[in-house]
C-alpha cells in the first residue's frame, strides 16, 4: 500500500456515478491540483463518495491511496 497526505484544489467537476455489480454502490471521481501545480485524478467510493458529492469541497486534504495513472483512492478527508 502507497499511503499519501495530499492539499489539493478540485480543478474539475465532481463525477458521481452509481455502480452495478460490485461491493461499492457509488463512486466520485475529479481531477485536482496539488501545490507544486501537478493534476491528479482523486477517486472515493460509497459514504466519502456522497460526503464529497454533498460538501462540494475546492481546497481540502486528503489521505489517499496510490493507485496507477497517477489516480489516488481517498481513504479519508479533513477539511
Amino acid at each position: 500500500m502507497n499511503e499519501c497526505f495530499l492539499l489539493a484544489k478540485r480543478i474539475t467537476d465532481l463525477n458521481f456515478k452509481f455502480i452495478i455489480n460490485r461491493k461499492e454502490k457509488s463512486i466520485v471521481k475529479f481531477r485536482a491540483q496539488l501545490l507544486n501545480h501537478s493534476e491528479i485524478e482523486l477517486f472515493a467510493y460509497d459514504e466519502l463518495a456522497d460526503y464529497i458529492y454533498q460538501k462540494d469541497l475546492s481546497i481540502f486534504l486528503v489521505r489517499g491511496e496510490i493507485r496507477t495513472n497517477m489516480q489516488i483512492e481517498i481513504v479519508e478527508i479533513f477539511n
